[in-house]
């Protein structure tokens, strides 16, 4: 392989970019009309200059949008500059089209999620939609994903490893629906007679054969899966040609994003670490922050209900946080009259000690009546 172009793949951390990256270096190739990537690096500074305001220009003239343009000069500029080779970059940025307002700024509604859910045929989409549902996750994360980064956890949700063994890994969880449509989905693989390991993608190519080796999908697969359930219920629609109101997949991200981050008592910090996100803001926060599952879970099944999808099962999973809720309530009534009545018929040998004791049970019983009140 040419020099050239290994320097500028080494030089990229995620497959996924590489791909994109990759491609737009060789449709660039293909309209300077030469046959390798060291002619390419070869090419005297001036005509490639010339050669790059063309292009843009050129694409530009086609009525493709200013990100189109800026992701294919991100690849270029990354291979001139492996290579050494000097270009005027800020020049070349000048010539992309005008900045145009954001669209796709929406989030999916709990109602949109109902309605392609109605429409979605298969138990693997339909675990799929509630996966994403339930998590935010980048789509382009899914594809890496095994069997083995989910495990049961609490109040029969699942906790998901997202980005596993990386640098930005994190946690996340599925709640009781999007766990149990996971199941089903996992249970029917077995049925099928796929030789079941942790190590089969979590979600994996159809098959005629359920025994067939599985593959992962790639991110553009899953993409084309929910753009034809968007379809499928009618709600691809926008303005401005392709430009939509609501992401494709990013709108499940958003409504993750909503939902957690306006639900009452819910710590913003951690919810940013159940979605992906860092918070350089806070210093030090990497460090310090305890992140642990358990005090994430205590944020995410805050906002299970409204993270559920089906409206019977939303009611059944908020009666029984109530009953949960109702029940410690109970309990802790009850102990705080059980140490009230110790607190008045304990006797000690010693006065020091008895009002020692019964200090520390004064300061139990007023820090329960501040949770039970």
């Amino acid at each position: 392989m040419e020099r050239e172009l290994l320097l500028f793949q080494n030089s990229i951390k995620s497959p996924a970019t590489l791909r994109v990256y990759q491609h737009s270096l060789l449709k660039f190739k293909e309209y300077v009309k030469v046959d390798t990537y060291k002619k390419l690096a070869s090419l005297p500074t001036k005509e490639l200059q010339n050669t790059l305001e063309d292009y843009v220009m050129e694409r530009k003239t086609q009525g493709k949008s200013r990100s189109v343009i800026k992701m294919t000069l991100c690849s270029l500029e990354l291979f001139c500059d492996v290579n050494d080779v000097e270009i005027k970059w800020k020049k070349i940025r000048r010539l992309l089209p005008a900045q145009k307002k954001k669209v796709g700024a929406k989030a999916y509604t709990t109602e949109q999620v109902q309605t392609m859910l109605q429409h979605t045929v298969g138990v693997r989409n339909i675990a799929l939609v509630h996966f994403l549902a339930s998590t935010g996750v980048r789509i382009g994360a899914i594809p890496e994903l095994k069997i083995k980064h989910v495990q049961d956890y609490q109040e029969g949700c699942k906790i998901v490893t997202i980005y596993p063994d990386e640098y930005e890994e994190y946690r996340t969880f599925l709640t009781p629906e999007a766990s149990a449509a996971l199941t089903r989905y996992l249970e029917k693989r077995q049925k099928d007679g796929e030789n079941f390991s942790p190590e089969n993608p979590l979600f994996r190519d159809q098959y005629a054969m359920g025994s067939s080796p599985p593959k992962h999908l790639h991110k553009i697969s899953f993409q084309a899966i929910i753009d034809r359930i968007s379809r499928r219920s009618g709600m691809r629609w926008g303005y401005e040609g392709n430009r939509r109101d609501v992401q494709l997949n990013h709108g499940f991200r958003k409504r993750w994003n909503t939902i957690v981050k306006t639900t009452d008592g819910v710590k913003i910090i951690l919810a940013e670490k159940m979605f992906g996100h860092t918070t350089p803001t806070i210093p030090l926060d990497e460090t310090y922050l305890d992140a642990s599952d358990e005090n994430l879970f205590k944020e995410f099944r805050k906002a299970i209900p409204n993270l559920t999808v089906d409206s019977s099962e939303r009611l059944r999973v908020k009666n029984q946080q109530l009953q949960n809720e109702k029940s410690q309530l109970e309990k802790a009534i009850e102990i705080k009259d059980e140490m009230a009545l110790l607190l008045q018929q304990q006797k000690f040998p010693h006065e020091g000690m008895n009002n020692s004791w019964k200090k520390e049970v004064r300061d139990m019983i007023l820090e329960l009546n501040s949770n039970t009140t």
